[in-house]
């Protein structure tokens, strides 16, 4: 057991070459050589000798080689000064024929990657997987941000995902000589658009649409045109490019070219659909009349249907293709009165005709985006020359070069703005997921490279003690590395290049190169540092090291660094969407705990260690002893499974206060799980309504307000709503639902005389205060004061309301309280059944029966309307496959801490089984052994988990993330926005681990005792 005491791996009887000491100031490594060995061959050289040397020693548990090039044998303990000495003359021999330093370099990775293929594949293979996964990430967000910012602008109407020109012409407006507008002269400005248009703004070019139409609609005075009401139809003259290639003729022919400028009869087509509804047939003449005494005809001579009904010809303008029924504006007391509105196709030169009506000419050019090529990246570019199109010099230099007023129209920009919005919102998320992966893939790649300089830590020893110089230790290192890992980093480069094609590759690449560099630089840079200087052999246990000055300062600079992220979050927010100070909070509170608990775990370890001393079995005891035995070193495993499980637990939150706001969203919008509502605010619904609803199956508890809705005034300078129920009935239905509770008590205290107790929202309450008012209801004026105060209420689904009590309305003014158009319900609440849930299809075929017209609302329903928009998806997926690739990382981070202590715990297990010890025992043992550090990363990330909720959740908006920021957004209800704990993304990682590790364990158990002593207990072995 003396030999278990040593952890560089050197036996007692082993001496410095010549037997001196080490010294500092000589050569290399501060220890004297000789001067003929210093004439013959350079130091670097000596270090590649010697590791020809140590290669048979049996220090390597890969295997390595003798100084010859042949492959010594594993542990066989012929480690004599005879075969070191001969290694080192076959090592010089080597170097003298294959070069000075390089060809002994070359020789050296060559003998490695032979003797241990196995490590050099593994590291490949680690290498190629997390360079694969680095560069894909960026690749993988610009995929899933392009394809949400392509439906979005899809989404659009056509005339909204484009770029549009405008200009007008107005006759008598003009210089002297002009003959008004003309197909050349929009051409030019066609042109001239074109010269100015640059990426990154692409359009389609051959989808583009040049025309002109009448700048007001004129009236259709003839009766045989069918009308709605007493209002006359009214009709556009539109005139575009090509018609001839956009429009199939079914009947006639297409106009014929005016001959006379300003003719007051002329020729047109119209589509199929406006023919039929319309009942325009060939040769009809259709007379329009507008502000102008003259009245223009038009004869229809063609009737056609669209090549391309879907083509941005026919749907820049929403009036092509069909006749719109239309609704004027209508004085206020009037009855609206709706009209047909339809388009004529004529030809350009009959658009010369327009100013006989007193109308302008609207001249347009409508130019639809490729949204195939729209990239998110682009988007600031795209807006800032929108931008300068719009009143910038873009905008200066159309007009000076066309030598007109056109101006650009588009509404694109605001789909760009809603998009970076919703982007920005959910950039957080990605970019957690992103920093936490990175930060447990980093912890991997240097516990691999740890872990290999920790085997080698003998060899590498002996080649700093015979004279190697730590610059020529590292060079033949980072070579030997090299062989592996840059072939893995290109090669999971270049799949995630080709896997995810993308326009961007610069960020990909130079993950790909830092994931690389960091796998090379590893293991040289730990084991040069592990042997920089001499320093006598000593334990390094965990529970024995006391803490260095320089462990003290590091640990108080990220305690720092965490306070910095955490108060910037909290009064930043997550806004800065960008900033990876603040996304990187999450995983600097990871690391704060892992140092915390790093100091606190000897304790517990110590105190169980005297206890189970005193137990009469030696397996507790034992298996705390070899805990408490683990190097202080080996803290990345640790730190990489806090941090994993902590950006899975955090994540976990986010989404669960994503889901849990719009559950809470849709429970305040509706109210119940579902709801009736008049479409008139001032008609109360059908006397029979509550008793059809409550037969519908699974319909329980139903319950009715009215609701009318009122207009900002002196007092109130927002739009409110005023709520009548019953208090008793309401206040139970609130409990149901789930809502805040409503206080029905505070109407008990009205006798019949003075203002109405009334329930308030926040904001009409501090608007009121203590006074009264006066407010006016259906039946009439009364006066309130303010009861209770209230965040939100089933019936009014948004923030600004009075409620009322129904009884005590009607005693007020009991003559109108008698009429049920004035006191009578205007909204159903309601509940399921205990167990069941409300038949939707027959609640709405109920609605559709009622003798009022009535809409019907169910929580599922507004619950399902609030789901993940593409980016809102895009951004949850890459964030699940991060957590799923960091539990990936810190799973092989505990098989790396394992596979660590491997060979000792076989030795010790085999030295044990010869005593006697059972397998059970043994596994006990190895439980007992490795199971604090687990148990310590499983509940230390269910702590942290659950200590970064009131950490960091009020620096987290989930709004934008929950709601959007399209038109389903919500009104500013207390919806119980935050972030909520995840038990599943609290505890299964966390049991996962825990598992992971026993299963490893007991089958390292099972492995060994199927194995002989023999194989196990060599001779010259370490334990």
């Amino acid at each position: 057991m003396a030999d278990e005491q040593r952890p560089d791996g050197q036996r007692p009887h082993e001496q410095k070459p010549d037997g001196q000491k080490p010294a500092h100031g000589t050569e290399g490594a501060g220890i004297p050589i000789p001067a003929q060995a210093r004439a013959r061959r350079p130091a670097d050289e000596a270090a590649g000798d010697s590791a020809h040397v140590n290669g048979a020693d049996g220090t390597d548990p890969g295997g390595s080689a003798d100084g010859g090039g042949n492959a010594g044998t594993e542990g066989n303990g012929t480690r004599g000064n005879d075969a070191e000495d001969n290694g080192a003359e076959g090592g010089a021999a080597e170097g003298n024929a294959t070069g000075q330093g390089r060809g002994s370099g070359l020789a050296w990775v060559r003998v490695r990657l032979r003797a241990a293929p196995a490590a050099a594949v593994a590291t490949c293979l680690l290498v190629l997987v997390t360079a694969l996964l680095a560069a894909a990430l960026p690749r993988a967000v610009d995929r899933y941000e392009n394809t949400a910012l392509r439906r979005s602008v899809l989404s659009a109407q056509v005339r909204d995902r484009g770029v549009s020109l405008a200009d007008s012409y107005t006759p008598g407006g003009t210089e002297a000589g002009d003959i008004g507008p003309s197909m050349d002269r929009m051409d030019t400005v066609e042109q001239e658009f074109q010269a100015l248009v640059s990426p990154p703004i692409r359009l389609l070019r051959d989808q583009t649409v040049i025309g002109m139409r009448s700048s007001a609609e004129a009236d259709v005075t003839d009766p045989e045109v069918p009308r709605t009401s007493s209002h006359d139809p009214a009709a556009s003259l539109v005139s575009q490019r090509d018609l001839p290639s956009h429009l199939r003729i079914l009947s006639g022919r297409l106009p014929r070219p005016v001959q006379s400028a300003g003719a007051t009869s002329i020729e047109g087509v119209v589509t199929q659909k406006m023919a039929q509804v319309l009942h325009l047939r060939i040769g009809q003449v259709v007379h329009l009349s507008s502000t102008s005494p003259t009245t223009v005809a038009v004869r229809i001579v063609g009737i056609g249907v669209p090549r391309d009904p879907k083509a941005a010809y026919w749907n820049e303008d929403g009036d092509l293709l069909a006749p719109h029924l239309t609704t004027p504006l209508t004085p206020p007391g009037d009855e609206p009165k709706t009209y047909w509105h339809f388009t004529v196709l004529v030809d350009f030169t009959a658009t010369g005709t327009i100013p006989r009506l007193g109308l302008s000419v609207n001249l347009y050019w409508h130019h639809p985006m490729d949204t195939a090529v729209l990239a998110a990246h682009d988007i600031p570019a795209e807006q800032q020359e929108l931008s300068s199109f719009d009143s910038g010099p873009l905008s200066v230099a159309l007009q000076t070069d066309t030598q007109s007023n056109v101006r650009v129209e588009t509404t694109v920009g605001a789909l760009f703005d809603e998009f970076t919005t919703d982007r920005k919102a959910a950039a957080p998320l990605v970019l957690i997921a992103a920093i936490g992966v990175g930060t447990t893939a980093a912890a991997v790649l240097l516990m691999a490279g740890g872990l290999a300089a920790e085997r080698r830590r003998a060899e590498i020893a002996l080649l700093r003690s015979r004279g190697g110089s730590l610059r020529g230790i590292g060079r033949r290192l980072a070579g030997e590395t090299a062989a592996a890992a840059l072939p893995g980093g290109i090669a999971g480069t270049l799949l995630a290049l080709v896997l995810l094609p993308t326009e961007r590759w610069v960020l990909p690449v130079l993950l790909g190169a830092v994931v690389t560099l960091v796998a090379l630089l590893a293991l040289p840079m730990r084991a040069a540092w592990a042997v920089r200087r001499p320093r006598p052999a000593a334990r390094e246990d965990v529970t024995a090291l006391k803490p260095s000055r320089r462990r003290l300062v590091a640990e108080l600079t990220v305690a720092v660094l965490v306070v910095g992220a955490v108060v910037a979050l909290r009064q930043r927010g997550t806004d800065h969407g960008d900033d990876p100070f603040l996304a990187a909070a999450p995983v600097l509170v990871a690391i704060a705990a892992a140092l915390i608990l790093l100091r606190v775990y000897p304790l517990p370890l110590r105190l169980l260690a005297r206890p189970t001393g005193r137990l009469r079995g030696a397996v507790a005891h034992l298996g705390l002893a070899r805990a408490g035995r683990t190097p202080a070193s080996n803290q990345l495993p640790l730190l990489a499974m806090l941090v994993s499980l902590t950006v899975a637990s955090f994540g976990g939150s986010v989404l669960a206060g994503i889901d849990h706001g719009r559950d809470r969203a849709a429970t305040a919008t509706v109210g119940a799980d579902a709801r009736i509502d008049a479409q008139n605010d001032l008609a109360a619904l059908a006397r029979q309504l509550p008793d059809q609803v409550r037969k519908v199956p699974g319909v329980g508890h139903v319950v009715t307000a009215r609701v009318e809705n009122n207009s900002p005034n002196t007092l109130f300078p927002l739009p409110w709503s005023l709520v009548v129920v019953t208090p008793d009935d309401y206040g139970k239905l609130t409990r149901e639902i789930g809502l805040p509770s409503f206080p029905a008590s505070v109407y008990r205290g009205w006798h019949g005389s003075g203002p109405l107790p009334a329930v308030l929202s926040p904001k009409l309450a501090t608007a009121l205060g203590a006074k009264t008012t006066q407010i006016n209801t259906g039946v009439g004026a009364i006066d309130i004061r303010r009861a209770a105060t209230l965040t939100t209420t089933p019936a009014a689904p948004g923030d600004n309301f009075i409620i009322v009590s129904s009884d005590q309305l009607g005693a007020t003014h009991p003559e109108m309280a008698a009429y049920r158009q004035y006191l009578g319900p205007t909204a159903l609440l309601a509940m399921a059944a205990p167990g069941r849930q409300i038949d939707t299809a027959a609640l709405h075929k109920v609605a559709e029966h009622s003798t009022t017209l009535v809409s019907v609302l169910t929580r599922a329903e507004q619950r399902a309307a609030m789901s993940d928009t593409a980016l809102q998806h895009g951004a949850r997926i890459i964030y699940l496959w991060a957590v799923a690739a960091g539990a990936a990382y810190s799973a092989l981070a505990l098989l790396l801490s394992l596979l660590q202590a491997a060979p000792q715990r076989s030795t010790l297990l085999a030295r044990l089984r010869t005593m006697g010890m059972t397998r059970r025992q043994s596994r006990r043992l190895v439980l007992l052994e490795m199971l604090p550090q687990a148990l310590l990363a499983a509940v230390g990330g269910v702590l942290v988990g659950l200590a970064v909720i009131p950490l960091l959740g009020p620096g987290v908006d989930l709004r934008a993330l929950t709601f959007g920021t399209g038109p389903r957004s919500l009104a500013p209800v207390d919806f119980g926005l935050g972030l909520h704990a995840d038990p599943w993304s609290l505890a299964l990682p966390s049991v996962g681990l825990v598992v992971l590790a026993c299963v490893v364990l007991i089958a390292q158990v099972w492995v060994s005792g199927r194995r002989r002593e023999s194989q196990e207990l060599r001779a010259g072995d370490r334990t």
